[in-house]
């Protein structure tokens, strides 16, 4: 792919600070065999190739964390990390190597959850479109083996304080990836999904509807910065928003 063939061939990491620049770094060095890449300086790099690369980046620091939260990351974990880059995010073998990478170096750094969540917060946080797509692939990723635990709740509920997402928009979350909606809470769920109050009228609730199908397309969402490879959690909100829309409309 050629966003990532560029960063990891031009140092992009020397262009970033703080906890996702020393990933993106210790990621090429592992890549190259431990060879220096040519320094960010040399090579010009795109807004949307650098936001590209944090956003990856965060996603596998942030994984790396998660796998980790009992203390130790068991095979199975293992697993499920190359299924979910391989199946869910399609991601060719050149990437994968990437992601695991920078996977292996955040289950050993001594920066916390906490600390990736918080510049993931500061990068995007002005972007609710790109927050909600990486608390998406995080829940993805803690369910992995069917079971939220207690631990690894607590880091995506440090996520969503440092993303600063609204409690409904996790609770929503929460409930598609664990199955544990009511009847009651998600009908007034779907309304918060949408942006409306539950005694909006048809007109506004289409219109409604309409913004947020808009604000949440693929195409618009990358070219905010998402990678391609994470398009489907930009598909999987637009599901999400359609099903909400047919949900309300059908009880008017």
């Amino acid at each position: 792919m050629g966003w990532l063939s560029g960063i990891i061939g031009g140092g992009i990491g020397a262009m970033v600070a703080g906890p996702f620049g020393a990933m993106i770094g210790a990621a090429i060095g592992a890549n190259m065999g431990g060879k220096n890449s040519v320094q960010g300086s040399q090579v010009g790099f795109s807004n949307a190739q650098r936001k590209q690369a944090l956003f990856f980046t965060a996603a596998f620091s942030m994984v790396g964390k998660l796998a980790k939260a009992d203390g130790r990351v068991c095979e199975d974990e293992i697993a499920a990390i190359h299924r979910i880059s391989r199946e869910a995010l399609g991601l060719d073998a050149q990437t994968q190597k990437f992601a695991i990478n920078i996977f292996n170096q955040a289950k050993e750094s001594s920066d916390s959850f906490a600390s990736y969540a918080r510049q993931f917060g500061e990068l995007f946080g002005q972007e609710p479109q790109l927050c909600n797509s990486m608390m998406s692939f995080l829940f993805e990723v803690a369910m992995a083996d069917g079971e939220l635990h207690r631990s690894e709740e607590q880091m995506l509920l440090e996520a969503k304080q440092a993303f600063r997402l609204h409690d409904s928009v996790y609770q929503s979350m929460r409930s598609r990836y664990t199955g544990t909606a009511t009847g009651s809470q998600s009908l007034a769920k779907h309304y918060e999904i949408l942006g409306v109050t539950q005694g909006a009228n048809k007109a506004e609730i289409k219109k409604a509807y309409r913004l947020k199908v808009s604000e949440y397309h693929p195409d618009k969402i990358e070219g905010k910065g998402l990678p391609p490879e994470f398009i489907k959690f930009a598909n999987d909100k637009v599901a999400e928003i359609n099903g909400s829309y047919d949900a309300v409309m059908a009880q008017l």
